[in-house]
């Protein structure tokens, strides 16, 4: 499978510069304090701004999370354009509109002209909307500039090959990025045409306003070109998953009030990083009624597999309690406990799991950050399953890692296409089980001291053996020479 996009940072936290290229399955591995969070900070941000853009070109999920800034919901389609549209459609013959799509190059160059410039226009929009992203994910400018090269700006870029995408975002003095992007594969069907009534008018005077739902038409057709296939909705989880769920009331409550009376002063409450604010807000707003991949095997199979073989039980909402917002509850075998009288390794992984039942969905983006958190050796494997059926059922999946144990348990399923029946069907490994190479795509972090920051090494993905990452194999080494001198040393 080709990358969704390829997203390139330059002196963005910790990291110097890097670019990686979004597959099916994205793993970030490498030290602390390299820049995995904020390289899958960035991806977010793109995504995010990418959301609704091919259904609703302009406001309408802005308006949802806050962030419209006055941006225009319609675009004033000049007269000389709507005259261009009337006399095409009049100039057509009588073929059966609803048997055809039209390419946006049969259009009037006029027609053409204008539809590339309010493309342009989104990815201006869209440029503005990832730098909103950034900053609502870090307090200021100054956490987003690399540190340790504070002359050179930051800048990101998104890129894609077919069809053309290349549009870019900075600070600082940051070169401009002309945007690059190709909408010829535009059509739209003549139905719809039909439909707007243009057609089975076309010998008389139509109000213009139908003429300009045609080009808007146009519009989300070209929309659909520059960010079409890339995931609908993206949800990042990120780390430390067990404090914010234990304290999820104090926390939503102070997003709610912002400011809290300290004995006779008012005191202003610090804003929550946008990620951690945007992953409680959907916790606290987790509905029952919005489950909507019953039907989808796949889907279910890779979400049970997860509580059966990992947490070994249920995860759901409990709306028995009377709170404004359901409870989280862990059932079992024995019974069913509340997370404050659970493990962490189920507080860690129940908003894991009620995402997949109740928010995300085939085709969406999940970011998360070390799900190997609390968990034990065994449960990690399972773990690492379980992201691979998710994977196969059609979510796209992030994550980032200290796991020796997730990386060696990826490679175990990447090789399994080649594995005997007879050892697969010994392993109970299914169908859903598999991975390409070609779905997966790791990185590793690690500083460059000439770069004064961080760099991103694209880790090669062998169909025998898999991600050549010799980072934690260093580590053992090291351990057992250890082991080796220590022991001569007693002997």
């Amino acid at each position: 499978e080709t990358a969704m996009l390829t997203i390139s940072v330059k002196n963005f936290g910790p990291i110097a510069e890097g670019s990686v290229d979004l597959k099916p399955l994205t793993i970030f591995v490498g030290p602390s304090n390299t820049g995995k969070s904020y390289m899958a900070t960035a991806v977010y941000a793109v995504m995010r701004a990418v959301e609704g853009r091919p259904q609703v070109p302009y406001t309408r999920h802005l308006e949802q999370r806050g962030l419209a800034r006055g941006h225009r919901s319609t675009w004033e389609v000049p007269a000389e354009v709507i005259d261009a549209i009337r006399e095409w459609v009049k100039g057509q013959d009588g073929t059966a509109w609803e048997d055809r799509e039209i390419p946006v190059t049969a259009l009037p160059e006029r027609v053409c002209a204008e539809l590339k410039e309010s493309t342009n226009q989104v990815l201006k929009w869209f440029h503005t909307d990832v730098m909103a992203q950034l900053l609502r994910s870090y307090r200021g400018e100054s956490e987003i500039v690399n540190r340790a090269n504070p002359v050179d700006p930051f800048c990101l870029t998104v890129e894609r090959e077919s069809p053309l995408l290349k549009v870019g975002t900075g600070m600082y003095g940051a070169e401009s990025i002309d945007s690059e992007f190709d909408i010829s594969g535009a059509c739209v069907g003549a139905y719809k045409f039909e439909n707007w009534g243009a057609n089975q008018h076309r010998d008389e005077e139509i109000d213009p306003d139908v003429y300009t739902d045609v080009f808007s038409l146009l519009r989300i057709s070209a929309a659909e070109i520059v960010f079409g296939g890339l995931p609908y909705s993206s949800y990042f989880l990120p780390a430390s998953r067990t404090g914010i769920v234990q304290g999820q009331k104090i926390l939503a409550a102070s997003i709610i009030r912002q400011s809290a009376l300290i004995g006779a002063q008012r005191v202003n409450i610090p804003a929550l990083p946008g990620v951690t604010t945007e992953f409680l807000s959907d916790l606290v707003s987790l509905d029952k009624g919005l489950q909507s991949h019953s039907t989808n095997y796949k889907w279910n199979n890779a979400i049970s597999f997860i509580e059966q073989n990992v947490l070994q039980g249920e995860i759901d909402l409990d709306e028995s309690t009377g709170l404004p917002y359901p409870e989280i509850a862990y059932t079992t075998a024995v019974g069913k406990f509340t997370l404050e009288h659970s493990s962490s390794m189920v507080s860690e992984l129940a908003p894991v799991v009620l995402f997949l039942k109740y928010l995300i969905g085939p085709g969406d983006l999940l970011i998360l950050e070390e799900p190997e958190s609390h968990l034990h050796p065994a449960a990690q494997r399972q773990l690492a399953r379980g992201i691979v059926r998710l994977v196969n059922a059609g979510v796209k999946v992030m994550i980032t890692t200290h796991s020796d144990i997730i990386i060696s348990q990826v490679n175990n399923l990447l090789a399994l296409r080649q594995a005997s029946p007879e050892l697969i069907a010994e392993g109970g490994f299914q169908p859903e089980d598999f991975l390409r190479e070609d779905q997966v795509g790791a990185y590793l972090f690690r500083y460059n001291r000439e770069l004064a920051g961080s760099e991103v090494v694209p880790l090669e993905i062998d169909p025998d053996t898999g991600i050549d990452e010799d980072e934690f194999a260093t580590v053992f080494e090291a351990i057992y020479d250890e082991s080796i001198a220590l022991q001569r040393d007693r002997n």
